[in-house]
């Protein structure tokens, strides 16, 4: 044979073995897809019917728990509805109570704001501060820190009182003439430089130039006492000497209201 004739056998020769090959292929590959396809198709329906029931069967077991609780949890609502109700009824009949405990506590707060030093003298219709009324304790309240703030004050050894304290005494009578039934104590006091006698003397002089100086300013006699304490009242502790600026006073007091 020739070499061309040789050539032209084997290309038959492969090309024969290609087409078996590639047809063996094609059948397996056939094969295996019809498998695949008939085995996902089949079990698709029965688990679907599965899931139905397993979920049929989970939603029946939650309501079957579920209405139990309902019908405990009703119970603690109407419990709690009628202990609501009880305790209403508790506080309805506790309102009085409560307010005969607020009447007490306000009589509590009729306490005197100031008291008077049991050393003052009161005669007749006089009383001591703690015994008026609140409105009156109050005015006298105005008028000791007005003078505490401005007191009267006299020239050395003597009851003649000094220029700056008549404006004290002026302002005193304005404020106790807008109160027509007001009756005041003039009360002088001395520190304790000097014999008790002498003390006492000067305290009740000078009580009387006060009083004697608020007449001069229009105000009724008939509503002033001058009284005289000596060194017996003292507000603070003398030094060793006995003096005292502050002891060395002249107080407003009221006596009638």
């Amino acid at each position: 044979m020739s070499p061309a004739k040789k050539i032209f056998f084997l290309c038959l020769a492969l090309i024969i073995l290609i087409v078996l090959c590639v047809n063996t292929h094609l059948e397996k590959l056939s094969k295996t897809t019809v498998i695949e396809q008939v085995q996902e198709s089949k079990p698709s329906k029965p688990i679907t019917l599965e899931k139905k029931i397993t979920e049929q069967k989970d939603t029946q077991e939650i309501t079957t728990e579920q209405e139990p609780n309902k019908e405990e949890t009703s119970a603690p609502i109407k419990e709690s509805s009628e202990n609501q109700i009880k305790d209403e009824l508790k506080i309805s009949k506790e309102e009085p109570q409560k307010e005969e405990i607020n009447l007490s506590e306000e009589k509590t707060e009729d306490e005197p704001l100031i008291t008077t030093d049991k050393k003052y003298k009161r005669t007749g219709n006089e009383k001591p501060i703690e015994e008026m009324s609140i409105n009156t304790q109050l005015l006298q309240i105005r008028i000791r820190d007005y003078v505490t703030k401005y007191p009267i004050t006299f020239e050395t050894s003597s009851n003649r009182i000094t220029k700056k304290s008549l404006n004290t005494i002026s302002t005193v009578v304005k404020i106790l003439k807008n109160y027509p039934n007001i009756k005041i104590e003039v009360a002088g006091h001395t520190d304790a430089s000097g014999s008790k006698k002498f003390n006492l003397g000067v305290s009740i002089s000078r009580a009387v130039a006060v009083k004697k100086q608020m007449i001069a300013y229009g105000f009724d006699k008939n509503r002033i006492k001058a009284r005289g304490y000596g060194e017996n009242i003292p507000i603070v502790e003398n030094n060793a000497k006995g003096y005292s600026k502050v002891n060395r006073r002249v107080e407003f007091n009221i006596i009638e209201e």
